[in-house]
């Protein structure tokens, strides 16, 4: 297993990244990792949980040029959780989300995005997700627009721009078929 690299999984809402990206962690047989870095970030942290997971959400509002408390918290839980992937990287896993790919820059990483088209991602939440927002659509665009914010305020890259992965998948190919190219590409990896 020490040939496979780490392999970080940013995704659109909706667009089953998740699922592929536990997939492609079963069949590499390597560990996977996603809310468990919020719960241990949590926990080095003192804050709950829910703290840690609006992360993202409270990104795209914070426009207040004053440096306030919440931002202090946010740069603080920022930096715990990247020390935590830091940690959890020193063998080949899955990470999904949380800027990983940033983090663990110059390591040996394969880094995808997965998305798909709108109305196959308002398919999928309305099947899979139960969410009970009326307008799927609305809560797919926004919560796109969180990640983005959140990515691009702590990273120097373009979230969903394809200069910023090695590997961008549309999921509509097949589930199966996203985690087969992306086992392939691990196996086949060249630091």
């Amino acid at each position: 297993n020490m040939g496979l690299p780490i392999i970080t999984v940013s995704r659109q809402y909706g667009s089953a990244g998740r699922d592929v990206a536990r997939q492609v962690a079963e069949t590499l047989q390597i560990p996977y990792y996603d809310k468990e870095v919020i719960s241990m970030t949590a926990e080095k942290t003192g804050f709950s949980e829910e703290v840690v997971k609006n992360e993202e959400m409270k990104r795209s509002v914070l426009s207040n040029p004053l440096f306030s408390l919440t931002q202090m918290i946010d740069v603080q839980v920022f930096m715990t959780q990247s020390e935590i992937i830091q940690q959890l990287a020193v063998q080949p896993c899955v990470i999904v989300g949380r800027c990983a790919d940033y983090v663990l820059h110059g390591q040996n990483i394969c880094s995808v995005f997965i998305n798909a088209p709108l109305p196959d991602r308002i398919q999928r939440v309305k099947t899979f997700y139960n969410r009970k927002e009326r307008d799927i659509r609305a809560l797919i665009l926004r919560t796109d627009k969180e990640r983005k914010a959140y990515y691009e305020y702590y990273t120097d890259k373009k979230w969903g721009d394809s200069e910023s992965y090695d590997l961008m998948i549309n999921s509509s190919i097949g589930l199966d078929l996203a985690k087969d190219l992306i086992v392939l590409a691990a196996k086949n990896w060249k630091d």
